[in-house]
Protein backbone atom coordinates (compact mmCIF):
# COMPACT_ATOMS: atom_id res chain seq x y z
CA UNK A 1 0.00 0.00 0.00
CA UNK A 2 3.14 1.94 0.79
CA UNK A 3 4.38 2.03 -2.61
CA UNK A 4 0.80 2.90 -4.44
CA UNK A 5 1.22 6.01 -2.62
CA UNK A 6 4.46 6.86 -3.33
CA UNK A 7 4.04 5.98 -6.77
CA UNK A 8 0.63 8.24 -6.66
CA UNK A 9 2.22 11.24 -4.94
CA UNK A 10 5.30 10.42 -7.58
CA UNK A 11 2.94 10.65 -10.19
CA UNK A 12 0.94 14.02 -8.97
CA UNK A 13 4.23 15.62 -8.96
CA UNK A 14 4.75 15.46 -12.98
CA UNK A 15 1.72 17.56 -13.74
CA UNK A 16 2.57 21.18 -14.72
CA UNK A 17 2.09 24.31 -12.00
CA UNK A 18 -1.12 25.88 -13.40
CA UNK A 19 0.57 28.61 -14.04
CA UNK A 20 2.41 27.26 -16.68
CA UNK A 21 -0.49 25.91 -18.38
CA UNK A 22 -1.07 26.76 -22.29
CA UNK A 23 -4.32 28.10 -21.66
CA UNK A 24 -2.62 30.95 -19.86
CA UNK A 25 -0.81 32.22 -22.67
CA UNK A 26 -4.04 31.52 -25.17
CA UNK A 27 -5.89 33.98 -22.69
CA UNK A 28 -2.86 36.36 -22.41
CA UNK A 29 -3.04 36.59 -26.62
CA UNK A 30 -6.59 36.90 -26.66
CA UNK A 31 -6.34 39.57 -24.40
CA UNK A 32 -3.90 41.30 -25.96
CA UNK A 33 -5.64 40.77 -29.41
CA UNK A 34 -8.77 42.38 -28.28
CA UNK A 35 -6.92 45.23 -26.75
CA UNK A 36 -5.25 45.73 -30.19
CA UNK A 37 -8.94 46.33 -32.01
CA UNK A 38 -10.09 49.19 -32.64
CA UNK A 39 -12.85 50.45 -30.72
CA UNK A 40 -15.68 49.74 -33.41
CA UNK A 41 -13.88 46.03 -33.62
CA UNK A 42 -14.51 45.32 -29.86
CA UNK A 43 -17.99 46.41 -29.95
CA UNK A 44 -18.04 43.79 -32.75
CA UNK A 45 -16.74 41.15 -30.84
CA UNK A 46 -19.02 42.09 -27.62
CA UNK A 47 -21.90 42.06 -30.16
CA UNK A 48 -21.38 39.07 -31.16
CA UNK A 49 -21.08 37.33 -28.10
CA UNK A 50 -24.03 38.84 -26.85
CA UNK A 51 -25.94 37.25 -29.74
CA UNK A 52 -24.19 34.32 -29.34
CA UNK A 53 -25.12 34.33 -25.81
CA UNK A 54 -29.28 34.97 -26.26
CA UNK A 55 -29.07 32.40 -28.57
CA UNK A 56 -27.65 30.13 -26.10
CA UNK A 57 -30.34 30.93 -23.88
CA UNK A 58 -33.11 30.99 -25.82
CA UNK A 59 -32.27 27.31 -26.80
CA UNK A 60 -31.83 26.11 -23.29
CA UNK A 61 -35.01 27.69 -22.06
CA UNK A 62 -36.25 25.80 -25.04
CA UNK A 63 -34.93 22.35 -23.57
CA UNK A 64 -36.90 23.14 -20.70
CA UNK A 65 -40.36 24.10 -21.49
CA UNK A 66 -40.06 20.72 -23.34
CA UNK A 67 -38.74 19.18 -20.48
CA UNK A 68 -41.71 20.33 -18.26
CA UNK A 69 -44.02 19.32 -21.11
CA UNK A 70 -42.81 16.13 -21.70
CA UNK A 71 -42.72 15.24 -17.67
CA UNK A 72 -46.42 16.92 -17.79
CA UNK A 73 -47.63 14.44 -20.81
CA UNK A 74 -45.91 11.20 -18.68
CA UNK A 75 -47.60 12.70 -15.05
CA UNK A 76 -50.77 12.80 -17.38
CA UNK A 77 -50.46 9.27 -18.99
CA UNK A 78 -49.68 7.73 -15.39
CA UNK A 79 -52.57 9.71 -13.94
CA UNK A 80 -55.10 7.86 -16.15
CA UNK A 81 -54.13 4.52 -15.94
CA UNK A 82 -54.39 5.10 -12.13
CA UNK A 83 -57.73 6.20 -12.43
CA UNK A 84 -58.98 3.33 -14.81
CA UNK A 85 -58.51 1.30 -11.96
CA UNK A 86 -60.28 3.65 -9.63
CA UNK A 87 -62.89 3.98 -11.78
CA UNK A 88 -63.43 0.02 -12.51
CA UNK A 89 -63.39 -0.28 -8.66
CA UNK A 90 -66.64 2.13 -7.92
CA UNK A 91 -68.54 0.35 -10.00
CA UNK A 92 -67.61 2.33 -13.45
CA UNK A 93 -67.63 1.32 -16.69
CA UNK A 94 -65.53 3.07 -19.25
CA UNK A 95 -67.08 3.89 -22.69
CA UNK A 96 -64.58 6.05 -24.59
CA UNK A 97 -60.80 7.24 -23.89
CA UNK A 98 -59.74 11.11 -24.48
CA UNK A 99 -63.24 11.95 -26.30
CA UNK A 100 -64.22 14.64 -27.97
CA UNK A 101 -67.57 17.10 -28.72
CA UNK A 102 -67.81 19.92 -30.67
CA UNK A 103 -70.82 22.58 -29.45
CA UNK A 104 -71.71 25.91 -30.18
CA UNK A 105 -70.58 29.23 -28.33
CA UNK A 106 -72.17 32.81 -29.71
CA UNK A 107 -69.79 35.39 -29.83
CA UNK A 108 -70.78 38.83 -30.88
CA UNK A 109 -74.16 37.68 -32.44
CA UNK A 110 -71.60 34.76 -34.71
CA UNK A 111 -72.18 30.94 -33.68
CA UNK A 112 -68.58 29.62 -33.76
CA UNK A 113 -68.17 26.15 -33.24
CA UNK A 114 -65.64 24.70 -30.41
CA UNK A 115 -64.12 21.30 -29.79
CA UNK A 116 -63.61 20.04 -26.12
CA UNK A 117 -61.73 16.71 -25.03
CA UNK A 118 -62.67 14.68 -21.97
CA UNK A 119 -60.46 12.12 -20.45
CA UNK A 120 -63.25 9.75 -19.98
CA UNK A 121 -66.51 9.40 -20.92
CA UNK A 122 -67.72 6.03 -18.21
CA UNK A 123 -71.38 4.95 -17.29
CA UNK A 124 -72.65 3.53 -13.96
CA UNK A 125 -76.03 2.47 -13.24
CA UNK A 126 -77.58 3.79 -16.55
CA UNK A 127 -76.15 7.18 -16.05
CA UNK A 128 -73.33 8.76 -18.24
CA UNK A 129 -70.87 10.89 -16.95
CA UNK A 130 -67.65 12.61 -18.27
CA UNK A 131 -64.96 11.89 -15.66
CA UNK A 132 -62.26 14.53 -15.86
CA UNK A 133 -58.50 13.02 -13.78
CA UNK A 134 -56.46 15.06 -11.92
CA UNK A 135 -52.99 14.50 -10.19
CA UNK A 136 -51.93 17.69 -8.39
CA UNK A 137 -52.54 18.81 -4.86
CA UNK A 138 -54.60 21.81 -5.82
CA UNK A 139 -56.46 20.82 -8.96
CA UNK A 140 -58.05 17.80 -7.70
CA UNK A 141 -59.95 20.29 -5.01
CA UNK A 142 -63.27 20.66 -7.31
CA UNK A 143 -63.76 24.31 -5.85
CA UNK A 144 -60.49 25.42 -7.38
CA UNK A 145 -61.50 27.87 -10.13
CA UNK A 146 -60.10 26.05 -13.39
CA UNK A 147 -60.97 23.08 -12.36
CA UNK A 148 -64.43 24.36 -11.77
CA UNK A 149 -64.93 25.77 -15.02
CA UNK A 150 -63.37 22.71 -16.67
CA UNK A 151 -66.08 20.29 -15.62
CA UNK A 152 -68.90 23.12 -16.03
CA UNK A 153 -68.02 23.26 -19.45
CA UNK A 154 -67.64 19.60 -19.65
CA UNK A 155 -71.32 19.04 -18.73
CA UNK A 156 -72.36 21.84 -21.04
CA UNK A 157 -70.73 20.53 -23.77
CA UNK A 158 -71.62 16.57 -23.35
CA UNK A 159 -74.62 16.79 -22.50
CA UNK A 160 -74.08 13.96 -19.88
CA UNK A 161 -76.36 13.20 -16.55
CA UNK A 162 -73.20 14.57 -14.78
CA UNK A 163 -69.23 14.83 -14.56
CA UNK A 164 -66.82 13.12 -11.74
CA UNK A 165 -63.40 14.71 -10.85
CA UNK A 166 -61.14 11.45 -10.41
CA UNK A 167 -58.60 12.30 -7.76
CA UNK A 168 -55.85 10.42 -8.43
CA UNK A 169 -53.76 11.01 -5.35
CA UNK A 170 -56.44 11.09 -2.76
CA UNK A 171 -57.48 7.65 -4.77
CA UNK A 172 -61.33 8.61 -5.05
CA UNK A 173 -63.97 10.15 -7.16
CA UNK A 174 -65.83 13.18 -6.99
CA UNK A 175 -69.16 13.95 -8.51
CA UNK A 176 -70.13 17.52 -9.23
CA UNK A 177 -73.35 18.81 -9.71
CA UNK A 178 -73.73 22.65 -11.02
CA UNK A 179 -77.61 24.12 -11.03
CA UNK A 180 -77.92 24.63 -14.32
CA UNK A 181 -81.03 26.17 -15.87
CA UNK A 182 -82.97 23.45 -18.09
Amino acid sequence: MRTQLQSFSSATSQWPDPAQWPIREWVAEAVQTLRDLPDWGLLGVLFGAALLGGGLLLQVAAAVRWLRAWRSRRLGSWGEHAALGLLAGAGYRVVARQTTRRYRVRVDGAWCEVELRADFLVERKGETFVAEVKGGPVVCDPLHTPTRRQLLEYEVAFEADGVVLVDVPGRRIRRVAFPLAD
